[in-house]
């Protein structure tokens, strides 16, 4: 039993440490969609939004390369759960300030889409995800990442970033929870 927990835990961490990787990456290749959306989105005064959006940038390619390396994999997963409980909240105030329409640059895509469930839903997702991974590495039940598992954690990137193409395609419900 323990194996199938070391293995579920790694592949979980390798794909976190890549989804937070490619959304540094994304910030820091697309500076002034960063910079809108942590001014428009997070509230940060225009002035200082740049260096928000690198701070965050830097902080999403810490927590991913910390996830890499089974030494300091619990650290880069409080990390990750800290970031994804952040944009959590963020998305949570928008919605209840009535702003659905903001861009809060969680998609790779150039396709913006209103903040609804779906995007609560993945943040909770994440944010568990990361949780779970910090739980069980400071227990040190955690291996090294293998090359089948990163190859893994990059099909799971791909299918996340499709699977956000594919909500941004789908109209808007009424009656949603949120």
């Amino acid at each position: 039993m323990f194996e199938v927990i070391q293995v579920l835990v790694v592949q979980l961490a390798a794909f976190q440490a890549a989804l937070l990787l490619a959304s540094g990456l994304h910030k820091l290749t697309r500076p002034g969609r960063a910079k809108e959306a942590v001014h428009e989105f997070a509230g940060v005064p225009s002035r200082l939004a740049p260096a928000a959006a690198a701070l965050i940038a830097a902080a999403e390619m810490l927590a991913g390369f910390l996830l890499w390396t089974q030494s300091c994999r619990a650290e880069g997963a409080a990390l990750a759960a800290l970031i994804w409980g952040a944009y959590l909240f963020l998305i949570l105030r928008a919605i209840a300030r009535g702003r659905r329409d903001v861009d809060c640059g969680c998609s790779f895509g150039a396709v913006q889409h209103p903040l609804g469930q779906y995007q609560v839903l993945r943040n909770v997702w994440l944010t568990g995800m990361a949780l779970l991974v910090a739980a069980v590495s400071a227990a040190s039940i955690g291996g090294q990442v293998l090359g089948s598992q990163i190859l893994a954690a990059c099909a799971l990137l791909a299918l996340y970033g499709a699977l956000d193409q594919a909500m941004a395609l789908m109209p808007p419900r009424t009656g949603e929870l949120l």
